[in-house]
């Protein structure tokens, strides 16, 4: 798995190359003298202004304030571009710095008549209409036998994020979500999200909240979520999925987009933390535009905010280019990205054929999906017909928003827990349920075109693995051995296809099997076997790891004591002296420990693989005493804890970053 998450402290590889809308071939492919930093702590730009004074280098916009990323204006007449971004690449302050590159529209200019609206809503249910090809669809209709969108199972409202040129916010047909815990236009940043007035959305080309007019993200937006069943103009993939707007992609800069992409992160990144309070539980971006013939190793900050918003649970949708060009041969900016948290998607005609000018790639672009003559909404509470790669990605947008409203609450809150697999489920059920095309074959990831119906099928029947225990804790004497058991089981309708591993395994623990098939409702025990021979006394630990195809994946970490007073002189494990709040968390987690005389505490925090990635020592007196795990940084996920008093044990258990 290619995964670079963009925070603030991981060092991304660097260069730098070309963006479009619609893709754009220009000699030009960056502002001059602008470039775009990520630093590793936002004081540090003050000092790179300083240490690059000769070139009159000055911070003209935080770009994002998440991850520390700038866009900087210099003196090109004093040094080249290549020159300036070898010299910053060389401070220490800096985590990755690039040119700030053009970004165009992707939609082709095919002028097209006027069409009736729903009825001629080919893309969703096609019947041979106007000459097309029967079922050469996505089978929404079928889809919309099992849910119509909204919400999901826990009751989130399910948001779509449009990065676009604009948008119609007072559309008849549209359903745009509300930042409720902001006030419009009074200057302030009520929520204190970092973004002012950002009440309708976010404007990444003036900084602001107002949502320009645009044709093209209308009809984008409405492809995807156009209010379904009201009797009026058109129908979304999604009927009621609510719609955010990100003015940040017309003919623009690298920097608007990067910005662009940062507030879909904040947006969702808050609605975590506030538990759904404040913020938008954003589980889709669609990006229909990029970088005609873009190498993706020169822009490693754009990458990595797919890679980040992945990591928050959201899938990005991207629109290749809007030539016969091949991919994999010429590349693309974004759809040639390596990232696993995008689908690429090319264009396919009501006949189920490539568009004649939509790109293709056998390892770069995932699938096809309708986009040649799609009728959306314009400004003006207008319709209207377009054709390109951006009409055919919105279709997928709205299928990952339709996913999920089907999905039940076991699903759901495994999502919530491992939200980047959660993604990637969903991207797998989706590239799993293409209609396979002969047009297709060969030529794309999946060799097939988006089926709604059939992706929703294929999470509501796949296998669910059960495991009856989150941690083993064992106690043996030194120089001797034993075992204990997992229980394995398959909750779901498919078979379970699983493998089991230990990460960096060591020599005290050894499986009774590294894998095997469970079917409907079977289960079947793991067993763990240890041995203690020649070890010393102390507490050891590694994590069992449950992987397979369509599943959460599922961590046991494992605990085993070496003591020679086992099974001579009782080993007291007092956990009801200790509490953890809260737990889910989201930026801390707080220990209560009750001790009856003085003492040493060490608390210990473990990964998935049982790696130490925190440890805090502390004299405590009698009574209750409080330790706490300030966690910032770290993903959301799950994590394991120990606490151990004067050297032994007290408890062991499992917390939930938020």
């Amino acid at each position: 798995m290619n995964i670079k998450f963009l925070f603030a402290t991981i060092v991304l590889i660097l260069s730098v190359s070309i963006i479009t809308y619609g893709q754009k071939q220009t000699n030009t492919n960056y502002i001059d003298g602008e470039v775009l930093v990520q630093l590793n702590s936002a004081s540090e730009v003050h000092i790179l202004e300083k240490h690059f004074k000769q070139y009159n280098l000055q911070s003209v916009q935080t770009v994002s304030e998440r991850f520390n990323i700038f866009l900087l204006r210099f003196n090109s007449s004093k040094t080249s571009h290549s020159n300036f971004l070898n010299a910053l690449q060389l401070e220490k302050s800096v985590v990755n710095v690039q040119n700030n590159h053009y970004v165009e529209l992707r939609n082709t200019n095919d002028t097209l008549p006027n069409d009736p609206r729903i009825g001629d809503q080919w893309a969703l249910k096609n019947t041979g209409q106007n000459g097309g090809l029967p079922d050469a669809d996505i089978d929404a209709d079928e889809a919309w036998d099992i849910t119509t969108g909204g919400q999901t199972a826990l009751d989130d409202e399910i948001v779509i994020a449009i990065i676009d040129g604009g948008s119609d916010l007072n559309h008849e047909d549209m359903n745009f979500w509300k930042n409720t815990h902001e006030v419009p236009n009074n200057g302030n940043d009520d929520d204190g999200n970092g973004y002012i007035d950002d009440y309708d959305g976010w404007n990444a080309y003036n900084h602001s909240g107002t949502i320009p007019q645009h044709n093209h993200g209308v009809h984008v937006g409405g492809i995807a979520g156009a209010i379904g069943n009201n009797g009026k103009g058109v129908s979304g993939v999604n009927w009621n999925v609510k719609i955010l707007p990100i003015a940040g992609s017309t003919s623009t800069t690298e920097s608007i987009v990067v910005e662009a992409l940062s507030y879909v992160y904040t947006v969702r990144e808050t609605y975590d933390q506030t538990n759904g309070e404040k913020g938008a539980f954003v589980v889709a971006d669609n990006c229909s535009f990029g970088v005609d013939k873009g190498n993706p190793d020169n822009f490693p900050i754009w990458e990595a905010m797919y890679d980040s918003l992945g990591h928050l649970g959201i899938l990005s949708m991207g629109a290749t280019a809007n030539r016969p060009w091949d991919i994999d041969s010429v590349g693309d900016v974004p759809t040639a990205f390596t990232t696993d948290y995008m689908i690429s998607v090319t264009n396919t005609t009501k006949s189920d054929q490539l568009y004649m000018s939509a790109a293709y790639g056998d390892t770069t672009i995932d699938l096809g999906a309708p986009g040649t003559i799609v009728v959306s909404c314009r400004v003006n509470n207008g319709y209207g017909n377009s054709t390109g790669t951006s009409m055919a990605t919105p279709h997928v947008t709205g299928a990952v928003a339709l996913i999920l409203s089907a999905a039940d609450s076991t699903f759901m809150i495994n999502y919530k827990n491992q939200p980047a697999e959660g993604a990637l489920l969903i991207k797998g059920f989706i590239m799993d349920g293409v209609k396979k095309l002969n047009s297709l074959l060969g030529i794309t990831v999946s060799g097939g075109r988006l089926n709604v119906f059939k992706s929703i099928n294929l999470m509501l029947n796949a296998p669910i693995l059960q495991a009856d225990k989150d941690s083993v804790k064992v106690a043996f004497e030194p120089n001797s051995s034993g075992q204990d058991t997992v229980l394995l089981s398959n909750l779901g309708a498919q078979d379970l296809h699983y493998s089991v591993n230990i990460p960096e395994q060591p020599d005290w623990i050894s499986l009774s099997h590294d894998g095997g098939i469970l079917a409907e409702n079977e289960e079947e025990p793991l067993i763990l076997y240890f041995s203690t021979e020649g070890m010393d006394s102390g507490f050891y630990n590694c994590a069992v790891i449950i992987e397979g195809n369509r599943i959460f994946s599922k961590t046991i970490f494992v605990e085993m004591l070496v003591d020679p007073n086992v099974g001579t002189e009782e080993i007291v494990l007092n956990t009801n002296s200790v509490s953890v709040f809260p737990n889910p968390f989201t930026d801390k987690a707080s220990f209560e420990i009750e001790t009856t005389t003085k003492a040493t505490v060490l608390l210990e925090i473990f990964d998935q693989k049982g790696t130490i990635i925190f440890t805090k020592n502390k004299g405590i007196s009698p009574g209750i005493q409080q330790l706490s795990w300030d966690n910032v940084q770290s993903s959301s996920g799950i994590y394991f804890y120990k606490i151990s008093v004067d050297g032994q044990m007290l408890k062991t258990g499992k917390l939930v970053k938020k």
